[in-house]
């Protein structure tokens, strides 16, 4: 009586039927779990590419031009919203400044935000070490203009990603024969030719 019991409990311990489905179950999760986290880590340095260059190609647009208006900064934001392919969560700061060698100070020729969603810049908070520092050194009377960018990221799965923002900091000098920016309305300090 034992002998068959026996062998039947050996037959079974020896089975090897069903083996790879057992496995194929116990590695299922882990697999999603990777498909998933190689799209989001694969999406995430994508936002961040297009913030980047988005700013940038915005940065270089400015830098072309001799004055800007509110429509235009707010073109601007809606091609960067576009650029990004992210419709509500991008902000945008454009701001031209101006040195002065004697005070060595800037001065803020204009700083406009679309939809006011960053607080505009003036002339105590360029002047801060902390802003200073990330612009480069200029000459006398020289301008340039500053596009700063935001873009906020929130991962589709959570994956080890937390909802993150994009920061650009760009400083792009005019390339006009003016070598400034200004804002319309605004009375702009004498043209210097370099």
């Amino acid at each position: 009586m034992m002998r068959p019991l026996t062998r039947q409990i050996r037959r079974f311990k020896d089975s090897e039927d069903g083996l790879v489905m057992t496995e194929f179950l116990i590695v299922l999760p882990l697999l999603i779990w990777t498909f998933m986290a190689m799209f989001i880590y694969w999406d995430t340095f994508r936002t961040l590419n297009h913030a980047q260059k988005g700013s940038y190609a915005i940065a270089d647009t400015l830098s072309r031009q001799r004055e800007v208006n509110t429509t235009y900064i707010n073109g601007m934001q809606t091609l960067l919203t576009y650029l990004v392919q992210n419709s509500t969560n991008v902000e945008m700061r454009i701001t031209s400044l101006k040195y002065d060698e004697n005070s060595e100070r800037y001065a803020v020729l204009f700083s406009r935000s679309p939809g006011n969603r960053m607080a505009q810049l003036t002339n105590t908070t360029v002047n801060n070490s902390a802003f200073k520092a990330k612009i480069p050194i200029m000459a006398d009377q020289d301008s340039v203009v500053v596009v700063e960018t935001s873009v906020r990221y929130q991962p589709a799965f959570d994956v080890g990603i937390p909802l993150t923002n994009f920061r650009n900091f760009i400083v792009t000098r005019p390339r006009l024969e003016q070598r400034q920016v200004c804002f319309t309305g605004v009375s702009c300090p004498s043209i210097v030719r370099l």
